[in-house]
This record gives C-alpha cells, structure tokens and sequence, in this order.
C-alpha cells in the first residue's frame, strides 16, 4: 500500500500544484477559480475513483477489453455528471473543477489498480520488475487522461457543447484503457506487452499535452470573452 500511494499521489499532488500555481494567488492578485471547490472537487473525484477501482478490480476481469472500454466511458461519464450543474455553465473556472475533478478520480482509480497488481504480484511469487513497470504505466496513463478527461468535459459544460467535448474525452478514454488491456494479451516473457502499455502512455499524454500544455490558458481566456471579461494576466 505504501508503494502504491508514493507511485500515485505524489505525481499527482506535484501535478495539482505546478499546472494551478499559475492561475491563483500569489501568482495572479485575483485568482480564476476558488481553491476551496477545487480541494472539494479533487476528493469528490477521489471518492469516485475509489469506488470505480473497487468495482472494476473486485467484479471484472482487468484483461478483458469490452470492460476496459466500459471503465473508460464510466469515468468520464462520472465527471459529467458531478459538472453538469447549472453552477457550473458558462463559467471560466469549471475548466479548473473539470481538472481537479478528474485529477481526483486518476488518483482513485489508479491507487486501488497499483495495490491489485502488486498484491497479485506478491501473492504468486513476489513483486517483480515487469510488475511495477506495468504500475509505473497505468498510474502515469491514468494521472494524465483523467485530469484532460476532467478538463475536456469542464470546458464542454462552459460553452454549453457537453456531447462534443465528452465524445472528444470518450474517445481518448476508450482507447487509452483498450490499449491498457492489451497489455494482459501477451505472454509477459516475450515483452510484447511493452508495445500497448508504451501506446496507451503516449496517447494520454499526447492528450494531456494538447489540453492542459497548449490550450488551457487559451481556453479559459475565450470562456472570459464569451462573458465579457477580458483579463491580461493569464499565464502563458
């Protein structure tokens, strides 16, 4: 357990401070969202993601694509539905909930995987290396999809377009964890099973790159327009 929490939640927690340092004080004199609901969104999110982990590692077979799909379409669907409040609409900062929703729920859902591998490891014949890689893996897809799940969806519900941006994450969601199942499809000695774990990595971050890297600030600047505020001090 305590393996699996400092691979999750220290990626996780340096994630969280680095990507929102920018947008709150002292970085900008009037921050862009309230830290009080994005603490409460990231443990809704970490709630969320404790049961969906549960769920999938207590009553489903991790190996199996159809699941792996599901799960996917689960998690974003569970972000849709905490963000899709009236609260929330045409609102700059529910692209900063959306993340730290999301966030929350990676770690969730990434914490009860890692603990299932390696208890499943250690059981058979002792944590092995392949075994912490497989970890190393997931936890970093997970971490980075979701919170760009979490942010795809907030931006959705800003711009009041929820079936456009939640397909977008659908889609990286779903082939991010059919490639994760992949990874179960070959014999663990003949190391193909790097190929899709390498895969599902890319692609999240690939994702993770385009909306949290490129077009966050971008993205909250146009939501500002769209409601008649225009602010300078957006970091860049």
């Amino acid at each position: 357990m305590w393996i699996a929490a400092a691979i999750v939640f220290v990626p996780a927690l340096l994630m969280f401070y680095y990507i929102l340092r920018g947008y709150t004080y002292p970085a900008v004199e009037h921050p862009f969202f309230e830290d009080a609901k994005v603490f409460t969104l990231f443990a809704v999110g970490l709630i969320e993601g404790f049961f969906i982990s549960w769920f999938y590692v207590r009553f489903f077979d991790i190996t199996n694509i159809i699941i792996g799909i599901a799960i996917g379409i689960v998690q974003v669907l569970a972000i849709l539905v905490v963000l899709n409040l009236k609260r929330f609409h045409k609102k700059s900062d529910t692209v900063f909930y959306g993340f730290s929703l999301g966030l929350g729920q990676g770690v969730g859902v990434a914490f009860g995987v890692t603990i299932f591998l390696l208890s499943i490891a250690f059981l058979d014949s002792g944590v092995d290396v392949p075994t912490v890689v497989m970890a190393v893996a997931f936890v970093a897809m997970e971490l980075m999809l979701i919170c760009s799940v979490g942010a795809t969806v907030g931006e959705g519900v800003a711009r009041l377009r929820l079936m456009e941006f939640s397909t977008k994450a659908m889609l990286f969601a779903v082939v991010s964890m059919a490639l994760w199942t992949l990874v179960f499809a070959f014999d663990p000695e003949s190391y193909i099973w790097i190929l899709p774990m390498a895969g599902m990595v890319i692609a999240s971050a690939f994702f993770f790159y385009d909306v949290i890297h490129k077009r966050l600030s971008l993205v909250v600047a146009d939501i500002l327009r769209l409601n008649g505020i225009v602010r300078k001090d957006l970091p860049r």
